[in-house]
């Protein structure tokens, strides 16, 4: 019987904010089951450098003082019972099948080590908190912002790069109005988005008419709306230099492309949305969790903060539509991480010389 229990807390292996909101989420387990919260996100992390790397930690400090050392140890045992101290870091190329992987299961596991590489929506916990915890009878995103406080901290030099733009481009500028518009790959999991996206104008507009707004602070993953953000609002329009992608790109969105150095993928974005809390103003995507981390990273007033949706006829219509697209991409970024590490999955790496 070992003293310590772990939750290992693996990436879910897409976009830099979705990874996130799984990670928040699993730490409130963490605490419900009452187990050490680790985050490894290894070589299958979309923001990950090496083989070895320990993706999160290239912008966070650990959630806890425990390292992965402590949690593979031979003599744990392990859940989902596929996973072992030898192979708990490999990617489960089935995990889309979420054997052994129900939110209740999870909860009730006895095993020393209990793995978690599949997202649960905050819902979904909200009936495991007792009484007795902080978190019970506080909102989905209350109880997200209280563990983004407790547990989330940038590392200085990400921290040190915000402030430095937010000092020179924004802080002599408030009232800020900060807009996050969604334009490139989001188009294949938003029906609908151009007419969604139209509807900024006029909210900007009437933000900027009671507002008295001293600079536009806009996130995008588009040269286009760049150009036309420009266009549409002049010289109060400031924004970050990052990578970006035409209108419409499915293929060549922000975070599927390839950085020199892959650090600055997750920087780029993190730094976007840590500048967004700090506007008076927000409007943003409700179907992107780039607009989510925005509004769980700070306390905004109602009044202040807008996402836009679609109709719920829409949204049954395209969650059918994402499935499909979203089980197909990870059979596919399967199929290539199994070519490229060939070591991990029990073949010779062609790779090592």
């Amino acid at each position: 019987m070992h003293q310590q229990k772990f939750l290992l807390i693996k990436t879910w292996g897409w976009g830099f904010w979705s990874d996130m909101d799984h990670l928040t989420g699993q730490l409130l387990v963490a605490e419900l089951t009452k187990r050490i919260p680790v985050v490894y996100w290894g070589p299958h992390s979309l923001y990950s450098e090496y083989i070895d790397t320990n993706a999160f930690e290239l912008y966070y400090e650990p959630v806890s003082s425990y390292t992965i050392d402590d949690v593979l140890k031979p003599e744990h045992t392990f859940f989902p019972p596929i996973w072992n101290a030898s192979n708990a870091l490999v990617e489960d190329l089935d995990k889309t099948a979420r054997l052994h992987r129900g939110i209740g299961e999870l909860m009730a596991s006895k095993a020393d080590v209990a793995v978690s590489d599949v997202h649960f929506f905050s819902r979904p916990l909200l009936r495991f908190i007792p009484k007795s915890h902080w978190a019970y009878g506080m909102t989905g995103v209350q109880i997200y912002r209280e563990l983004i406080r407790k547990y989330l901290r940038l590392k200085p030099d990400v921290e040190a790069e915000i402030n430095d733009f937010y000092n020179t481009h924004l802080k002599d500028h408030h009232p800020l109005l900060g807009v996050h518009i969604r334009a490139s790959d989001k188009v294949r999991e938003v029906e609908n988005l151009q007419q969604l996206n139209k509807k900024y104008d006029g909210e900007i507009r009437k933000i900027l008419k009671e507002g008295n707004i001293g600079k536009l602070f806009l996130i995008t993953d588009c040269d286009d709306a760049i150009d036309d953000f420009n266009k549409r609002y002049g010289s109060i329009v400031v924004y970050t230099d990052c990578v970006r992608a035409p209108r419409n790109s499915v293929t060549e969105a922000p975070h599927l492309q390839n950085f020199i150095v892959k650090r600055r993928k997750g920087i780029e974005i993190i730094k976007d949305t840590y500048l967004a809390t700090k506007c008076d103003y927000f409007i943003g995507n409700g179907y992107s969790n780039v607009s989510f981390f925005v509004n769980r990273l700070k306390d905004w007033p109602e009044s202040h903060i807008k996402l836009f949706y679609r109709t719920l006829k829409q949204d049954k219509k395209n969650t059918r539509k994402r499935a499909r697209a979203e089980l197909a991409t990870k059979h596919h970024r399967a199929k290539l991480r199994q070519a490229h590490y060939p070591s991990l999955y029990g073949g010779d790496n062609q790779h090592e010389q």
